[in-house]
């Protein structure tokens, strides 16, 4: 109680809504409409001032009638005609969470059932974002309208989060298709997110093509896997690495274009 206690204090200020020692108060107080973490305040001072004035009067109320309105409360808080729903229409993966939840709840308690269900949510979660990440090479792109690659320049783009689910996914399958192929562009304008594990396997990528003598270009970098890059050291290297603010820039470098490249991972006005 003590730690739930600190818990709630701290909660609102990350925009947390506390919550209630019985899970029934506070399932009843957002069916009601609670919608911020004064809804909590305000249901803890009438539940205070209901012990305070009306103790006497609620300690007639027979034990019956409060068990009836558990009974009715358990009721409404089970939605089963949604959880006959859900096993009916969700995919097996999250219908096994739920399951799972469920008989824990039921066999032991719901601190444990809620304990596993996170876990079994976060690893179902990172599935299916390792399953977004991926590298195909581009023929049309919405760079690539009225430009036409030489045959010496590869194109690929890399779409999706690169952490340690799907980084090494995503990376593995860079590959050459020609053997005139002098200069690969990687596109990571569409990852919005990048991890350690990923800068490990996007160097891994890059050294395995420096390895066939390719010069790698980076280029659309967001802000996020660019401070990423920056932090683990990545730079640029005349004549086997360029990084470019944005893609346009990249393509015109590749073309024989004279832009040139940036040599830190920085903003370019």
């Amino acid at each position: 109680m003590f730690a739930q206690g600190a818990g709630n204090l701290v909660a609102p200020f990350f925009g947390g809504i506390a919550a209630t020692g019985a899970i029934a108060r506070t399932a009843t107080n957002v069916r009601a409409g609670a919608r911020s973490p004064v809804s909590a305040f305000v249901h803890s001072l009438v539940v205070l001032a209901a012990v305070l004035s009306l103790a006497p009067l609620l300690g007639h109320l027979p034990m019956s009638a409060l068990a009836a309105l558990l009974m009715l409360v358990a009721w409404n808080m089970s939605e089963a005609k949604h959880f006959v729903h859900s096993l009916k229409t969700s995919p097996k993966s999250d219908t096994l969470v739920l399951l799972t939840c469920f008989t824990l709840t039921v066999v032991f308690d719901m601190v444990i059932a809620v304990s596993v269900g996170i876990v079994l949510a976060s690893l179902l979660f990172m599935r299916r974002m390792a399953d977004l990440a991926e590298v195909k090479l581009v023929e049309e792109h919405h760079h690539l309208p009225d430009r036409k690659l030489p045959k010496s320049v590869v194109y690929y783009e890399i779409a999706g989060p690169l952490f340690f689910g799907a980084a090494h996914r995503a990376t593995s399958a860079l590959h050459i298709v020609h053997d005139q192929a002098k200069t690969v562009v990687l596109d990571l304008e569409s990852v919005p997110t990048m991890d350690s594990t990923g800068v490990v396997n996007l160097r891994s990528a890059i050294a395995r093509l420096h390895k066939d003598h390719l010069v790698v270009v980076l280029a659309g970098l967001r802000p996020q896997p660019r401070r990423v890059l920056e932090d683990a050291g990545v730079r640029a290297i005349d004549g086997q690495l360029l990084i470019f603010a944005n893609v346009d820039d990249a393509l015109d470098a590749v073309t024989g274009e004279t832009t040139q490249p940036v040599s830190r991972l920085q903003d370019q006005d």
